[in-house]
């Protein structure tokens, strides 16, 4: 007669299955942020904004405005994709070229190409450097994005990163950071 494990045992495995699946997880998304992170910002701050955007979720958001991995909104694409122009010209775009730019961000947004991870993650990079470009610090960058201006948002990234650079492979700091 053989003998069903116990439950406890049951748990313990079901846990243990999780958070390999989730160490794999952060494992990849690590990789990605590394291979197309436009900004200056570090890979373990971009890991955790990415946690607190979506949960590592690349389909997060495709019912809504806010889309993928970094959870990029239009306005944040076709803000990327006018500030592209701008850098490639030189200075201001026209009216006529900044519409263009709006309607190629547009139609990246609104495509399944926002879901695809790497482009999502370039895509967020890329905004978060034009807010870094454009503010005072990295705080006031990050209260740009968010929208919000108390703080607490890059307060929780920015610790948790701080956190994740000594242990890179811990999941239970990320799901701390969002409690």
């Amino acid at each position: 007669m053989t003998q069903k494990p116990a439950v406890g045992s049951q748990s313990a495995q079901l846990t243990t299955t999780k958070d390999t699946n989730e160490s794999a997880r952060l494992i990849e998304i690590r990789a990605l942020v590394e291979a197309n992170n436009r900004s200056k910002l570090g890979t373990d701050l971009i890991i955790c904004q990415i946690y607190m955007e979506s949960r590592f979720d690349a389909h997060a958001g495709a019912g809504h405005d806010a889309r993928g991995l970094m959870q990029m909104q239009r306005q944040g694409v076709q803000q990327v994709f006018k500030y592209r122009k701008q850098k490639e010209l030189g200075h201001m775009p026209s009216d006529a070229q900044t519409q263009a730019a709006f309607a190629e961000g547009a139609a990246l947004h609104d495509s399944n190409a926002i879901f695809d991870e790497a482009t999502n993650i370039g895509l967020g990079t890329e905004y978060m450097q034009y807010w870094l470009d454009t503010s005072p610090s990295i705080a006031a960058a990050y209260a740009r994005y968010r929208g919000v201006a108390n703080g607490i948002y890059y307060k929780k990234i920015s610790e948790c990163a701080e956190r994740l650079h000594a242990d890179p492979t811990s999941m239970q700091l990320l799901r701390e950071m969002v409690k």
